[in-house]
């Protein structure tokens, strides 16, 4: 126990229960009483985006003391921060490709997460490239990757701890319970595998906006990939 800050853990576990589930639902009360429509395209995505944005504002005061500071020094050595990111982004892409090559072939399916992802960017294009390539990476990173860094002290500890729980709120992110299948569980191994490159990513650098940009281009590729059919 020696190696694990208690109170940083248990603040980047709070924040995480805050934006996948507390905010969503409080927010979701708050349309439902001015009496929108959530199943409204527009209201949905309005309600989508608060909780970015939201949450977006929510880590920037939390890390306030360190995030800016880290920002500045990405931009001062982009070339070589964005090297590693670039090189550890193409390590994870192969382990994706590969775990998910199989994985298909073993269960006839691709992710929950994957598959609702792609119906998002059918539906709202423009959505989908603010959440999922703008936004999403920075919350995605600081939440599972940043705030438990400073909770654990050996790096073994943090790498195998925010490389399961990334994958695991992925899947969880797709769960339902009127439609599962246990196969789905197998798909914790390419979102936890790519998990823990990113977080390689920011151990070598030390600076968290290193994964984050690695993050945005896998992200914003696979955007595109589905967007133009490549």
């Amino acid at each position: 126990m020696q190696n694990i800050n208690l109170k940083k853990l248990c603040i980047g576990v709070v924040l995480i229960l805050i934006y996948m589930f507390i905010l969503p639902l409080v927010l979701l009360r708050l349309f439902q009483s001015f009496h929108l429509d959530i199943t409204n395209d527009i209201i949905y995505i309005a309600l989508n985006l608060s909780v970015y944005v939201i949450s977006f504002i929510l880590l920037l005061i939390v890390y306030r003391k360190t995030i800016f500071k880290e920002f500045k020094d990405f931009l001062k050595n982009f070339r070589s921060y964005g090297k590693v990111g670039i090189t550890y982004w193409l390590q994870g892409l192969v382990f994706m490709l590969l775990t998910n090559t199989i994985l298909i072939a073993l269960t006839g399916g691709i992710a929950a997460n994957e598959e609702g992802n792609r119906l998002i960017i059918d539906a709202s294009p423009i959505f989908a490239i603010l959440s999922m390539s703008i936004l999403g990476p920075f919350l995605e990173e600081i939440l599972f990757r940043k705030g438990f860094k400073e909770a654990f002290s050996n790096d073994k500890f943090f790498l195998i701890f925010s490389s399961l729980l990334f994958g695991a709120a992925h899947l969880l992110a797709a769960f339902d319970p009127t439609h599962f299948e246990w196969t789905q569980l197998l798909f914790i191994i390419p979102y936890a595998g790519f998990g823990y490159f990113f977080a390689k990513a920011y151990l070598q650098t030390n600076n968290i906006f290193t994964s984050t940009f690695a993050h945005i281009i896998h992200n914003t590729l696979s955007v595109i990939v589905v967007i133009f059919g490549v």
